[in-house]
């Protein structure tokens, strides 16, 4: 009889299954392992983000289309798309919040609809376009008057989307087989007993929220978070990982580098990896190494061991 892991296996690589039913079968893999952070990814993208929440980059919507409406004489009315770059400047903040916060189900109904759905914007904006209209300093049409605008979303896109949240949750059903086929039975192994597997965790839930996502390492799995240039929060994670002359060593390095993470650093990784730095007890060699990669490349964008 298959266990939970082949469940969650089969059902995300096969597209007849409902993405919505696929992940449930994945959540119960979340939790049985203590994967905090990916139960809550699954348990988000089933019910919706709320604002505020932490957003997926791929659920970032700040590209798509604006659909523009110019009402004219005898209720005549011509419909335009444009770029967010042929809006005028001061409006374009506006798409820095466009986002696709709905449920996989209503998302997966959304682009089996006829037509691309919308998001409105508030009348304030459409009061200012008019404005700058006026002055010439936005697009328009002679004798017409923007009356609706609102982000479009292409069902490609929706579609596009949908695909890689079933795609991003196999590779990592996947990648926890390779950990271990027991990965999310019963006794199995969790993120506190299985140092491999956090490590993939980690990993997972990186590819999930990019750079700002949070790091776990450790007894206990600790989520550490770095956001890019921050050297001492970086410094104040990296204590959860080393003893405290190895983050003095950190230091040293990154001090040397000028506070740009180059080959002192990884100099420093080198020797984590030797095992020749000390470690916060509980801790292994390789989750280490991992860890603080991770946190290095958080810190600094681009950055490679």
């Amino acid at each position: 009889m298959p266990n939970a892991l082949e469940n969650a296996v089969d059902a995300l690589s096969d597209p007849n299954v409902a993405l919505p039913d696929a992940l449930r079968r994945l959540l119960v893999v979340a939790r049985r392992i203590g994967a905090d952070a990916l139960a809550d990814w699954i348990g988000h993208e089933l019910n919706g983000y709320q604002a505020g929440d932490p957003l997926p980059s791929y659920r970032s919507a700040t590209n798509v289309p604006v659909a523009l409406r110019f009402a004219g004489p005898f209720q005549s009315n011509v419909t335009r798309t444009f770029s967010v770059l042929e809006l005028p400047d001061e409006l374009r903040s506006t798409m820095d919040s466009v986002a696709i916060r709905e449920p996989v189900a209503s998302c997966v109904a959304l682009a089996a609809g006829d037509q691309d759905p919308e998001l409105p914007f508030p009348i304030f904006w459409v009061l200012r376009y008019r404005e700058l209209a006026e002055l010439n300093q936005a697009p328009g049409f002679q004798m017409m008057q923007l009356d609706h605008a609102a982000a479009r979303f292409p069902r490609t896109h929706l579609l596009g989307v949908l695909d890689r949240i079933r795609t991003t949750g196999l590779d990592l059903a996947l990648s926890f087989e390779d950990v271990s086929p027991n990965v999310g039975s019963l006794g199995g192994p969790t993120i506190d007993t299985d140092t491999e597997l956090a490590r993939v965790v980690n990993i997972g839930v990186i590819n999930v929220f990019g750079e700002r996502a949070n790091v776990a390492v450790g007894e206990g799995a600790q989520a550490l978070q770095v956001n890019p240039g921050d050297v001492p929060a970086l410094l104040e994670a990296a204590a959860h990982i080393l003893e405290p002359e190895g983050v003095e060593a950190l230091k040293a390095a990154l001090d040397q580098d000028a506070q740009a993470a180059g080959p002192a650093t990884r100099g420093f990784l080198l020797k984590v990896k030797e095992g020749a730095v000390g470690l916060v007890a509980g801790i292994g060699v390789n989750g280490a190494y991992d860890g603080l990669l991770h946190l290095l490349q958080s810190a600094f964008p681009g950055f490679s061991g």
